[in-house]
């Protein structure tokens, strides 16, 4: 390939020498002014009626009276660009923007005789605002004239195979913004035979990850919006095309998922705009795709440990995955994520399920066992309960859940947009489902003051694919923020005993929680734990269990009492001039466990509260 692309013919081929639709206004973005390398004019109008112009560039001062303006864009090319007017009726003034009438960078003033340009540089990929103020002292008469854009074209670096850019393999779809501007056809390489290819193709290399299997994904960051996308394996100078995808991305852009590759082999990415019309800016990720899009494969999930998973904004649907089942109310099915929960404790199972947007789900059983409930994968009957609302929050619901039952629940993201999300235990939900099924088993969770530190621990009894534990705190139980990173062993079958210090530490109490994080990105958020700083009170807190109100007593004065959750939730403040005895309502509360933590100046205690309102 021709790497020297310096005012070649080649290069002028790749914008289109129609006439450009001009603007009348920056705002949104202006039709875009081709960039050739040579003057290829385009024609364009100033209306003379009304005085419509917004912004008054910089050299504009002095130079008769401003009526109406035309916009139009230009792309970055890396090297200097030349804007120039020509043929012009009335005076001008011609400028250049890095956003609509904000960041000039050129500005100069046309005499209506001759013409005239202005020079910026130009980074690769910058949209840049360029504006045509019509100006007269006197007549008020139309303005017409030619504006051309002239640059030499700077390929981008990874313009063939052999040089190109490594593309990280992230556990999810992390975008990195790219450029396919000045790039030219790769010779010798095998044809991708989709998305119309013809030439301005750039390339990115993979490292195939343990697990064997990669998705690679484009999106439209404002540039390309419809592109194609091929893998090739083998060596840069010889390779193999493996597969080629046009339009199963977002929109109009691109997405492959190649399973059981070879780990650690390299492939080579190739990503071109479709027609090689409309080159420009594009967003790229490559990451390793979930496990459980099937229903032979659900993962795990139990009470008091609520998982958040980075829903699929572009799978394939469980319809076409596993057709064999009944979806029932499901009418699509796209994007699915299928987990399982063992029921320990009998009572009647309620699940939340919350995202950003829209999501719905269905769940299946009872089953003897996981082996049963997987052996019907493909011929799931009716679904115990299912949702298709379009509600970003969804609730499943099981009445009168038995000891031993497996239940297998699907969860489909509808918006099929990036989002993460939740699920957990509903307020309602009576049932105990078994935590020894989750890739780790957290036997203790839990810590101590020592001196002018609070020192946190937890034991696991076994881990799976354990990749690491984020350690949270909070001085609110409502705002938490990690501070401490802990390898897991990835790996177990015996305990393990972890130790943070905490050194940092607020005088009244300070909450913790952990954020486990498995290899494939899957996590699961423990409950909270509160550590109080230093001195203590003596407290009542009566009656326990507790219907309507809670009557706090302490041998101290104090400030606030915050009521926490189970999950380390505050639901609840109640602040206080200054006080030893207080009435708290929990009427309005669910039936449930909560901590009541009383605050003092100095000081800070919790009790635990029963509320059996129903």
């Amino acid at each position: 390939m021709n790497t020297n692309n310096f005012f070649v013919l080649a290069i002028a081929m790749l914008f289109s020498l129609a006439s450009t639709a001009q603007s009348n206004n920056c705002t949104g973005t202006p039709a875009s002014l081709p960039i050739n390398a040579s003057c290829i004019n385009q024609a364009f109008s100033n209306n003379q009626n009304g005085t419509g112009q917004t912004v008054n560039a910089s050299c504009a001062g002095g130079f008769g009276t401003a009526f109406q303006d035309v916009w139009y864009t230009v792309t970055g090319t890396g090297s200097p660009i030349t804007i120039t007017l020509s043929g012009l009726n009335r005076n001008a003034v011609l400028a250049a923007f890095t956003s609509c009438g904000a960041g000039e960078v050129a500005c100069n003033t046309i005499n209506a005789v001759g013409g005239g340009s202005i020079v910026f540089p130009s980074i690769l990929g910058t949209t840049y605002f360029i504006q045509i103020q019509r100006r007269s002292g006197n007549n008020n008469n139309n303005q017409s004239g030619n504006i051309c854009a002239i640059s030499a074209i700077v390929g981008p670096a990874n313009d063939d195979p052999c040089s190109a850019t490594p593309l990280a393999v992230n556990t999810n779809c992390t975008y990195t913004s790219e450029t396919n501007l000045g790039a030219t056809a790769s010779a010798g390489v095998p044809a991708p035979g989709c998305a119309s290819y013809s030439g301005g193709d750039v390339w990115f290399t993979i490292t195939v990850p343990a697990g064997g299997d990669v998705t690679v994904e484009t999106n439209d960051n404002g540039g390309i919006s419809d592109g194609g996308m091929a893998i090739y394996s083998g060596i840069c100078s010889s390779l193999t095309l493996i597969e080629c995808d046009d339009d199963d991305g977002p929109g109009a852009m691109e997405s492959i998922t190649l399973i059981g590759q070879t780990p650690g082999i390299t492939l080579w990415v190739r990503v071109w705009e479709f027609g090689n019309d409309n080159n420009g800016t594009f967003d790229i990720c490559a990451s390793e795709p979930p496990t459980n899009v099937t229903c032979l494969l659900p993962d795990p999930i139990c009470s008091g440990s609520p998982i958040i998973f980075n829903a699929q904004s572009n799978g394939t649907t469980a319809h076409a995955v596993n057709p064999g089942n009944n979806y029932d109310c499901l009418i699509t099915t796209p994007n699915p994520s299928w987990f399982y929960l063992e029921i320990s404790i009998g009572g009647n199972l309620a699940i939340d399920i919350t995202a950003g947007s829209d999501v719905d789900f269905a769940i299946y059983g009872p089953y003897a066992d996981l082996a049963t409930g997987i052996a019907q994968c493909d011929s799931h009957g009716l679904p115990a309960d299912c949702s298709f609302s379009t509600s970003p929050t969804e609730q499943a619901n099981v009445s009168g859940a038995i000891a031993g039952e497996v239940y297998i629940l699907l969860v489909t993201n509808f918006a099929s947009i990036a989002q993460a999300i939740t699920v957990t235990d509903a307020p309602s939900n009576t049932a105990t489902t078994n935590c020894l099924i989750l890739p780790v088993e957290l036997s203790f969770f839990g810590g101590e003051r020592i001196g002018d530190e609070n020192v946190i621990q937890w034991r696991t009894e076994s881990e799976k694919d354990n990749d690491y534990f984020a350690v949270e705190r909070s001085s609110d139980g409502e705002n938490w923020s990690a501070f401490e990173i802990v390898n897991g062993v990835g790996n177990s079958t015996s305990a393990q005993n972890y130790e943070v210090i905490d050194r940092n530490t607020e005088s009244n109490v300070t909450y913790y929680r952990l954020k486990q994080f498995d290899f494939n990105g899957s996590m699961t958020i423990s409950s909270a734990i509160s550590i109080i700083g230093k001195g203590q009170i003596d407290v009542q807190v009566f009656p326990n269990p507790a219907q309507n109100d809670v009557v706090v007593s302490t041998n101290e004065f104090f400030s606030e009492i915050q009521v926490v959750d189970i999950r380390g939730n505050v639901v609840k403040t109640k602040n206080f001039a200054s006080t030893n005895q207080a009435m708290i309502s929990v009427s309005e509360l669910n039936d449930g466990i909560y901590y009541f933590n009383i605050i003092t100046k100095n000081n800070a205690i919790i009790e635990r509260v029963i509320v059996a309102n129903k």
